[in-house]
C-alpha cells in the first residue's frame, strides 16, 4: 500500500445482494472510503457499516424500491422499461458521487457503466462486480432448460439491453470480481479476458448458520431459493418423486410459487411430501436447515449460490449441478456430491446414497462445516479482496 495510507475504496450497489457483507469487511479492514447505496443509513448500519461511511441516494432509493414493488402488476413491455430506466438512472447518478481521491473503485455489475467512465477519465482503478454467469450464458442455459420441459422464455431472463450495457461494462472496467470458477469461465467463453477476472467466493456468517437440534427422524431434502426455472425446481421434484424415499420430504423455501408459470408441471411432478414455504428472514433460515438431512441445489445456472455455504455451515451436506459456482466448495463424495445439469436420476441415486447411510450423512455433513469454516467466512472473502486490492493500487 502507497505510504502506508489506509487504502480508500469506494463501492456501490443498487439494492443490496453481497456488497453490504462487501462493504462491512472493507470497513473492518479500515479501507472502505464510501458506501454509496439507495438505502438510507441505518439499513447499512445493521451490517455494522459505519453510517459516517456510507452515503446515502435516498430519494433514488424511494423512487427505486417503490417502483419495484409495483412492476410485478404492470405488463412486461412496461417493467421493461422501467427497469431499464432504473437501471440507467442509478448509473448516471453514481457516476457524479465518487470522490476524486478514490483510489479504487467497485461498481455493481448493470448499475456503474458512467461511473466506469468517470473512472477511466481520472485514473482511479475500477472493477466491475457480477454475482451471476456471464448474461448471454445465462440466458443460454435458461433458455436450453425452458425447452427441455416444453416452456416458454419466463420474463426478465437477461433482457438485450442490459447484456449490452453489461458487456460495455466488462470491457471498460480494470477488473471484473466474480463469485466463482463456473462463472469466470463464462466470462472467458464470452470474451472477457481471463487476466482481468477476480474469483472472491462469497462468504457466510458463522454466528449466524451452524447446526442445532434435529426434531424428528423425518428424512428431508431441502432447497432454498425462489420457485424459478432458472433454480432447476422442476429437475429436484422429479429426482424426489424417483427417488422414492421413505419417512422423507422435500421443502422449497423461497416462494415465488404463485407467479413463476410453473404451476402445471409442478402439480403433474408433485408428490407426496412435497412443501413449498414462502421467504423466511435470514435469522429464521438456520432452524430450516437444521431440520433437513440433505440440501440440493438443482439450478441450471448459479453464480454461487449463498445458501450452499448457508447449509454446509449448519452442517448438512450439499448436492449441487456443475453450473452451480458453489460447487467450488464442494469435494465430491466428501463433502457433498456435483451432478450433471438436468439429470434427476442422477440427483434420486444420490439422494438414496444418503438416505441409506446415516453414518455416511453425518460425516459429509461434518466435512461440510468443516469446510466453510477453512476458508469461506465473510472474513476469508475479505482478506482475500483487500489483498488483492492492495497489490493492484501499490503496482
Amino acid at each position: 500500500m502507497k505510504d502506508s495510507q489506509p487504502l480508500r475504496v469506494v463501492t456501490s450497489c443498487r439494492s443490496r445482494f453481497h456488497i453490504f457483507d462487501q462493504a462491512r469487511e472493507l470497513a473492518h479492514h479500515q479501507v472502505l472510503y464510501q458506501l454509496i447505496a439507495d438505502y438510507p443509513k441505518s439499513h447499512p448500519q445493521r451490517f455494522d457499516i459505519p453510517a459516517n461511511k456510507v452515503h446515502s441516494m435516498l430519494l433514488a432509493g424511494f423512487i427505486n424500491h417503490g417502483l419495484g414493488r409495483i412492476m410485478r402488476y404492470l405488463p412486461s413491455a412496461q417493467r421493461v422499461q422501467i427497469g431499464q430506466w432504473v437501471h440507467n438512472r442509478f448509473s448516471r447518478q453514481l457516476a457524479g458521487l465518487i470522490p476524486k481521491d478514490t483510489q479504487y473503485f467497485i461498481g455493481l455489475s448493470s448499475f456503474c457503466l458512467d461511473a466506469l467512465d468517470v473512472c477511466r477519465s481520472n485514473g482511479i482503478p475500477c472493477a466491475v462486480d457480477h454475482g451471476s454467469l456471464h448474461q448471454s450464458e445465462d440466458l443460454r442455459l435458461v433458455t436450453e432448460e425452458a425447452k427441455r420441459w416444453g416452456l416458454a422464455m419466463p420474463y426478465g431472463e437477461s433482457p438485450d439491453w442490459i447484456i449490452k450495457k453489461e458487456n460495455e461494462e466488462f470491457h471498460k472496467a480494470d477488473h471484473v470480481f466474480v463469485l466463482s470458477s463456473v462463472a469466470r469461465d463464462s466470462m472467458v467463453r464470452w470474451g472477457i479476458p481471463s487476466d482481468k477476472i477476480f474469483v472472491n467466493p462469497c462468504g457466510v456468517d458463522l454466528a449466524q448458520f451452524y447446526p442445532g437440534e434435529k426434531r424428528d427422524s423425518v428424512f428431508r431434502v431441502i432447497q432454498v431459493g425462489g420457485v424459478t426455472l432458472r433454480k432447476g425446481v422442476l429437475t429436484l421434484l422429479d429426482a424426489f418423486g424417483k427417488a422414492k424415499l421413505a419417512n422423507s420430504e422435500l421443502w422449497f423455501v423461497g416462494g415465488g410459487l404463485e407467479t413463476s408459470g410453473l404451476q402445471s408441471l409442478i402439480n403433474t411432478l408433485q408428490s407426496p411430501g412435497v412443501t413449498f414455504h414462502q421467504p423466511v428472514p435470514q435469522a429464521q433460515l438456520r432452524d430450516f436447515y437444521n431440520q433437513s438431512s440433505v440440501f440440493v441445489l438443482a439450478s441450471v445456472a448459479d453464480g454461487f449460490g449463498m445458501v450452499v455455504a448457508q447449509a454446509m455451515a449448519c452442517g448438512l451436506p450439499v448436492i449441487v449441478t456443475e453450473n452451480v459456482g458453489a460447487k467450488d466448495l464442494v469435494i465430491d463424495g466428501v463433502n457433498g456430491f456435483v451432478v450433471p445439469v438436468g439429470a434427476p436420476e442422477i440427483i434420486a441415486e444420490r439422494l438414496r446414497q444418503i438416505h441409506g447411510d446415516p453414518e455416511l450423512r453425518r460425516k459429509m455433513g461434518a466435512a461440510a462445516k468443516l469446510t466453510v469454516e477453512n476458508g469461506y467466512t465473510w472474513r476469508a472473502y475479505g482478506d482475500r479482496l483487500v489483498a488483492f486490492l492492495d497489490l493492484q493500487v501499490a503496482h
